[in-house]
């Protein structure tokens, strides 16, 4: 079986998925990556919080301090912040879907335009969603304010465009890459 040569996904797996499956796995895959480089750096990293915590951060976000509390308070809470955080994944995959990717019908764009949009996705993240939510929201361009922006362009924004890319093939006329046959 043979792979995509832009998103390692095997090519006949791509072929038989529906934009609709793969914005199903472009939110799972993006939500899992961000959440585990969130973990790394927040967690194992800078030592600001512990995993229950982290996700009690995102649920802070709507509940305020409350979402700290402890016991099964908090891991509802830490719940919260967990849906919260696959939401966000979700909805940032259906604005790509619906919006761009149509118009993009190549890798080499798709990579650009997905970086690109990760980009844009922390910076309307950090100066936007963080502070209303009541959320304590990165300085910009301190050093994670940076980590996190690569992040997001690089585990967020580009798998979304690489997943998504060829999705609607049949109704644009462009093709899902197949990777060199071996003969």
């Amino acid at each position: 079986m043979s792979s995509s040569p832009t998103s390692g996904i095997p090519t006949s797996l791509l072929r038989r998925l529906t934009p609709w499956r793969r914005m199903v796995a472009a939110t799972l895959t993006v939500a899992v990556a961000d959440a585990a480089f969130a973990f790394i750096a927040y967690v194992l990293v800078a030592g600001r919080y512990n995993f229950e915590t982290l996700l009690q951060y995102i649920a802070s976000g709507v509940t305020g301090d409350a979402a700290f509390a402890s016991g099964w308070a908090g891991v509802g809470y830490a719940a919260l912040g967990f849906g919260i955080h696959l939401a966000l994944s979700a909805a940032f995959v259906v604005v790509y879907a619906l919006v761009i990717a149509p118009l993009v019908r190549t890798p080499i764009v798709a990579s650009a335009v997905g970086l690109l949009y990760g980009a844009l996705i922390w910076m309307f993240m950090n100066a936007v969603v963080l502070p209303l939510g009541r959320s304590t929201r990165e300085q910009f361009f301190n050093g994670y304010y940076t980590a996190f922006l690569i992040d997001h362009a690089v585990l967020v924004g580009l798998p979304i465009a690489l997943i998504m890319l060829g999705a609607y093939a049949g109704s644009r006329g462009a093709s899902v890459p197949s990777a060199p046959s071996a003969q």
